[in-house]
């Protein structure tokens, strides 16, 4: 689960940027200097993708090459001071940008590499 308090604790006053998984975790990785201040750090999706029906029946498949599995959040120090609120699930986390009114950049995980 991810924390506004715990977020804030690890931009502390001297990172310009942090780096989270959608559980909370941190990731140590370098930032590329041309991601906005909110970021998905995205995948490829290799797992076969189904739609279902109303009635719980697989309806049909979805193009793994329009989806994207989120990685981690980059997030500026500026956006993580910015939140409110405690606990929050990645989709509130996602919600709580767009609250203030920012656009979230996306990249790919891979073109990124953790350090």
């Amino acid at each position: 689960m991810l924390t506004v308090p715990r977020l804030q604790e690890l931009a502390g006053d001297d990172r310009d940027w942090i780096v989270v998984r959608p559980t909370g975790e941190p990731v140590e990785m370098k930032i590329p200097p041309d991601i906005g201040p909110a970021t998905l750090l995205v995948s490829p999706v290799t797992d076969a993708l189904k739609t279902v029906s109303e009635d719980g029946f697989v309806d049909g498949s979805l193009d793994r090459e329009a989806v994207w599995g989120v990685e981690a959040f980059a997030l500026n120090r500026v956006v993580v001071r910015r939140l409110e609120g405690d606990e929050m699930s990645a989709l509130d986390l996602y919600q709580a940008v767009i609250g203030l009114r920012l656009g979230w950049m996306i990249a790919q995980m891979s073109a990124t590499r953790e350090a």
